[in-house]
Order: structure tokens, then sequence, then C-alpha cells
């Protein structure tokens, strides 16, 4: 009776059909991915601006790799700085990465093609001027430990409660050092650590049955709950990396980086009361608030209803990407954050200090410990690449490349008038050809680190300036054909930039307008002088 033949239980695959399926639909996330920044996300941009700010001209760097030796931290850590470094030139455009290293067990593609075109002297590499080297200096486990256990028993039942806490220490040293003299840099250095804590809970509720018949041995039920919190340790080197490179930036460049390393936003406290307030909100509720923080800051002009749209979607993709987040186009929690970091944070004594509340409708902004040199969402940032300040007149001979750096995306247009009052189009332009530019993200016009980039160069004395716009649509087919064709060609019939600025104006949809004027000295032409008359032919005496 209790024999069964092996092909009654052989399972069916045709039958199990429907759960198939599912497997396409679950091995999809269920939530949407984010950014991976660290509490110093702020720091970094605001170092960005302050080295814009400062004229920091652009660095060639490598970054050597940074080993682990304690083998607790699998990270990629080495990435992380290089990562930090982009985010801090985003604007500034004060450092370049060479990408190269010699590695004969990892002969990636790029680095086997590099090998072949530099034997072929087909590729020229730019030696940098300065590295960063160092290490996951120490990881110590359980450093600190605390464990809790309770239990009750009796005749019939079993109950238990415990709890534990471990905190493991994680340390990281950066070094940076000057390339031409392999040396490090006295001073230039960096060394921070950071608890990673890890803790549990658990019950245990376990119980057996009394009065069963004889020929039933036992029969008991236990039931178990646990949860496991780890904090990440990867979010932990990323933490350590980005302060680490804003300590040896800032020493290097001079600057007063301190001001940018501002904890107040990713205080665990204020994470924890934004989360509450996110959960709390409804999509309706999140959408408004959005429609809300973006009409503040000229990005929505739609109404303010809480309904969702094709339209608000694109703006808040905008959005996102202007800071660095993840453009998904909906108000997820990193989103939530960004929308509400001007409004909220700690106060001194580690307490919410915020002007907004779920059941409020105010919006005021509140100071907050990073300098006060964020951009506007309708500006326009145009400098002079090495100039800091144009109070002095620049040489004939002098080169000029300019730092464009909107602070929304949109459309790009620049225009360049010399001392000769002639007009041209230097952005786009035959090398330059993309035509949005990305919010919070600098470019150089011309972009000298092409090789085979075109040069502004002044070349008479007098005035000349640059009018740089920035519209929400194309102005191809708006405006005069001659003012869109970037051929890096004189604009014929312009003799002032004036004009330009005004055709621009006129449009519906600019973002913002910038001009920036400077006077070129040389020496005053003269005339040539006029050749001295020709001396009358002497006559020859006559000899008697």
């Amino acid at each position: 009776m209790l024999a069964l033949s092996a092909c009654s239980i052989q399972p069916t695959l045709s039958d199990r059909k429907d759960i198939i399926e599912k497997g396409i639909t679950e091995q999809s996330p269920l939530v949407t991915p984010t950014k991976s920044a660290s509490a110093m996300r702020e720091g970094l941009a605001c170092m960005d601006r302050m080295l814009a700010a400062e004229q920091v001209p652009s660095t060639l760097v490598a970054v050597k790799s940074i080993p682990d030796p304690s083998g607790l931290f699998s990270t990629g850590t080495k990435e992380m700085v290089i990562t930090a470094l982009s985010r801090m030139s985003r604007t500034s455009q004060a450092f370049r990465v060479v990408d190269y290293e010699v590695d004969a067990l990892k002969q990636d593609t790029v680095q086997t093609m590099t090998s072949l075109l530099l034997n072929n002297g087909q590729i020229e590499l730019r030696k940098p001027q300065i590295y960063v080297s160092g290490a996951i200096s120490f990881g110590d486990k359980t450093v600190v430990s605390k464990r809790s256990s309770l239990g009750v028993s009796t005749a019939n039942t079993d109950t238990g409660y415990s709890w534990d806490l471990l905190g493991t220490v994680v340390g990281l040293d950066l070094h940076l050092g000057d390339m031409n003299s392999r040396t490090l840099y006295p001073g230039l250095d960096s060394a921070n650590e950071l608890v990673v804590a890890t803790g549990g809970r658990s019950v245990e509720i376990g119980g057996r049955a009394t009065g069963l018949p004889k020929h039933i041995y036992r029969l008991g039920v236990q039931y178990e709950v646990a949860a496991d919190v780890n904090q990440g340790a990867g979010a932990a080197v990323r933490l350590l990396v980005d302060l680490a490179t804003i300590e040896l930036v800032g020493k290097w460049a001079k600057v007063p980086y301190w001001e940018c390393i501002d904890y107040e936003q990713n205080h665990p406290e204020f994470k924890r009361q934004m989360r509450t307030w996110f959960d709390e909100q409804g999509a309706a509720d999140r959408i408004t608030l959005a429609q809300r923080v973006l009409q503040a800051q000229g990005a929505w002009s739609g109404p303010i209803d809480g309904n969702d749209s094709t339209a608000l979607r694109n703006a808040l993709a905008l959005y996102q990407a202007s800071l660095d987040l993840t453009p998904v186009g909906v108000v997820n929690f990193e989103t939530y954050m960004g929308l509400l970091r001007l409004y909220a944070g700690m106060s001194a004594d580690d307490k919410i200090a915020s002007s907004y509340s779920p059941q409020s409708n105010e919006l005021k902004p509140r100071p907050h410990g990073l300098p006060d040199n964020e951009p506007t969402t309708d500006a326009l940032a145009l400098s002079l690449l090495g100039h800091k300040e144009l109070a002095s007149q620049l040489p004939i001979g002098t080169s000029v490349v300019l730092r464009v750096a909107p602070a929304r995306t949109g459309f790009l247009y620049c225009y360049y008038q010399d001392a000769a009052q002639v007009v041209t189009q230097v952005y786009p332009n035959p090398q330059q050809q993309a035509v949005v530019a990305q919010g919070r993200i600098g470019l150089m016009v011309p972009d000298v680190s092409q090789a085979n980039s075109f040069l502004i160069e002044t070349a008479r004395p007098g005035v000349e300036q640059v009018y740089c716009a920035q519209t929400t649509k194309p102005l191809t087919g708006r405006v005069p054909v001659a003012l869109t064709q970037a051929q890096l060609a004189p604009i014929e019939g312009l003799t002032s930039i004036e004009a330009v600025q005004q055709q621009i104006a006129a449009q519906t949809g600019v973002i913002a307008q910038s001009q920036l004027r400077w006077e070129v000295e040389g020496p005053v032409a003269t005339p040539p002088a006029q050749p001295a008359p020709a001396a009358a032919p002497a006559r020859r005496g006559k000899t008697r």
C-alpha cells in the first residue's frame, strides 16, 4: 500500500506553465535604481562650484589602485576616487583622470588596443601632473560587541528573546603626489575612520502538546522571528573616499574646503524623518510637493493639482538629471529628499529644523551649513578660463577659452565679437555639435582637450565680448538662419552682438542669458612712416 510508482510522482513541467511564466516578471527588481552617493554628495558639488569660482586650471591626475590589506571590504575603491574627482569637476572641469595602467593579469580590450596603438605611434598619452595613492589602511572586526538574551521555559512552553550589536572599524588613508618627481606632497594627506554596525533581534516561541494518545510520542510547535540590519560596507567606504577626496583637493588647491563638509542633511535622524514624511504622504501629495518646488525654481509652469502627467515627468527627469539623481521622472525617496534639501535640515542640537511639513503649504528656504555658492535655476555661469578677474586687460595674442556652466538642461548658443566688430557663433561649432547642454555640467569653448581644437585669440586692441543664451526649444527656424549655422564663420550683416541678443530675447522659452566683456590692450597703430625724399645727384667737378 505504501509502494508508489516512480512515474506517478514524476513532475510534469507543462502543468506548471503558469508558474514558469512568472519567472520573467519575478526576476525584475521591485524598486527603481538610485544614484550611489554618500553623505558628501552636496559637499562634492560645493567643491566643484568653489573650484570654478577660484578658476583652478584643468589638471591631469592618475589614481593608483587602492588595496585592502584586511580583506574585509571588497569594494572598487579606486573607482570611487575617480567618481569623486569627476563629480568635483562637473562645472569647473578641474580634473581629468588619465585612465592608463599596466596590468599583465587584466589585458582588457582598451589596454590591449592602447599597447598596439602606442607601438605604432597612433596614440599619444598625456602625462598626469599629480596622482592619488593610498589604501584601506585597516579593518578591525567586532571592535564593539554587545549581546543580550533572555529565556523562559515551563513544562510545556519555551520562550526566548535575544539581540546583538557588532561594530567594525574601517580606516582609509589617501595621499597626493607629484608625478614629475614621484614624491608625495607633505601635508597633502587624509586619514579617516568609520564604524560599520551590524545588529539583529530574534524572538523564539515553542510549545509542547499534552494529553495525546500513548502511540503519539511527542508533538510540538516552534516559531522564530528574527530581524537583522547590516550597514553596508560599500556605503561606508564611499563616504570615507568622498571625505578624503574633498580634503586632498581642498589642501592642494588652497581653497576653504571645510566649508563644503556639511553633514546636516545626511544626518541619520534627518533621513529617518524624511522617510517618515515620505511614507505618510500619498502619491498625490508627493506630486503636489514636486509641482510646488519645481514652480518655485522656475522649472514647472503647469497647475498645482497633484496629478501625474507626461509634462511633469519630463520636468522631474530634467530636475533629477541636474541634481545628479537617477532621472526616472517619478517622486521616489531620493527625489523627495532632493526637493526638500532647501527647506529642511538639522539644528545644532540634532533636531529637525524645517519650514515644511506634510500638513503645511509653506515653502520657505532655510539657511544651511554649505556656502551660498549654489546657482539659481535660471543661472548661466560664464567666465574666461584662467582669468579670475577681468579688471586687467588681456594682451594681444591671448588664447580665449570660455567656461560655460548652465544650471538647467537646455539648448545652448554662444556668440563671440572681436575688437573689429566681427560676430561669430562659437557654440555649437563643427567640433562641438551637441546643442543640448546638461545642467550643472560645465563645458569649455573651444574644447582645448581635443587634439585639433580651433582657437579664439585676441588679435587687435579694443573691446571683445561673448554672449550665451539657453532655451527650452531649439532656435532653428525661429531666428535668422545665420544665427544657427554653427560654421565658425563671421555672420554676415551683423556689426554688434547686441543684435544677436535682441533676436534671441524676443523668442519664447529663454531660460537664461549671460554676457562677458573684456578689453584687449596692445600697441597703438601708427601710420607707416613716409619714405624720405631722394637726394639730388652730385655734380662732377671739371678738372682744368
